[in-house]
């Protein structure tokens, strides 16, 4: 890399960790001209740099890298769908593991064994979800589930029902929601932070039909299985929304060097990145290049970083 090159890396939450790491490794073993810039920028997640935000900054140019997450962000960015308008040029590093599921989870006694039943007994559930808010993809992805069904939460709300925030799945608020009897369903990601509690409290977890699975699959969201094998106190093993991973994404036209260099970075320093499988093993190159159970890969390879892959042996 002969000229000064300048760009950065924007990331919230579990990613920040990700992205200084990256970040520093690649700053100490590429050699940059001495006026090269590498900035890492950090947000909440409720900030642009969180949600759905980071596929349009990337698209702007605002930002040269960032993470999408679940992997379905970044597949209905690239595809132009959904909360995207248009389709963005996005191109992936990789993918960092981070096991998670959609869950629709329903008290037992309310006699519900569908998301079919809700709608057909117009059942005026309370629910437990998380804060609404303009970029928020949880909220987005479940209220695109619901419309499968031809319901939304305004029509819970309508038929008697109430729809109650939590900040976070882990909160406390959603411990109380689920242990006082507030709610009788929780509609969430990061089960693995409630599933337990909500098992435990007498909910079942209700599986997505063909035409749910369809329309999330048509938006980039693709489907997994939530087995017995991941929680035990399951009355079957069912299909869900597969939430997981975080996407290492730029811009098709990000410099060959760098995207090399990027995915040579994340080899050199992967065994120290914070990632969250089900079962805490931790991250493999070939898994961070071919995506796996805790995060697909459905976007293309950055055409640098598929070049360093290939040298390693890793694809």
């Amino acid at each position: 890399m002969k000229q000064p090159v300048k760009f950065s890396i924007g990331a919230t939450s579990k990613r920040v960790d990700i992205a200084n790491v990256v970040a520093l490794t690649f700053f100490k073993h590429l050699e940059l001209p001495r006026q090269s810039r590498l900035d890492v920028a950090m947000g909440w997640r409720d900030s642009e740099l969180g949600g759905t935000g980071p596929a349009i900054l990337v698209d702007k140019k605002k930002i040269d890298l960032g993470f999408g997450n679940p992997v379905g962000l970044s597949a209905m960015a690239y595809l132009g769908c959904g909360f995207y308008k248009k389709k963005i040029p996005l191109r992936a590093i990789g993918v960092f593991p981070t096991w998670d599921r959609l869950i629709f989870a329903v008290r037992k006694d309310t006699g519900i064994e569908s998301l079919e039943d809700v709608k057909l007994r117009k059942y005026p559930l309370r629910i437990s979800t998380r804060r609404r808010g303009k970029l928020q993809t949880t909220i987005y992805a479940i209220e695109e589930v619901l419309k499968a069904y031809g319901m939304s939460f305004r029509d819970i709300e309508h038929w008697g029902g109430k729809v109650m925030e939590a900040p976070s799945p882990s909160s406390k608020d959603r411990r109380d929601h689920i242990q006082s009897g507030k709610a009788d369903a929780v509609f969430d990601e990061g089960v693995k932070s409630w599933g337990n509690t909500a098992l435990s409290a007498g909910m079942r977890f209700l599986p997505i039909n063909d035409t749910a699975s369809r329309r999330m699959s048509r938006l980039g969201f693709p489907s997994a299985m939530l087995t017995r094998k991941h929680y035990p106190n399951l009355e079957g093993d069912i299909r869900c929304v597969d939430f997981s991973g975080w996407t290492f994404f730029c811009r098709a036209d990000l410099a060959m060097e760098i995207g090399y260099g990027m995915a040579r970075a994340v080899d050199l320093c992967h065994k120290q990145i914070p990632v969250d499988h089900f079962d805490k093993r931790p991250m493999t190159m070939r898994e961070f290049c071919r995506g796996g159970e805790a995060g697909q890969l459905n976007i293309p390879l950055h055409p640098g970083a598929k070049k360093y892959f290939r040298e390693k042996g890793y694809l």
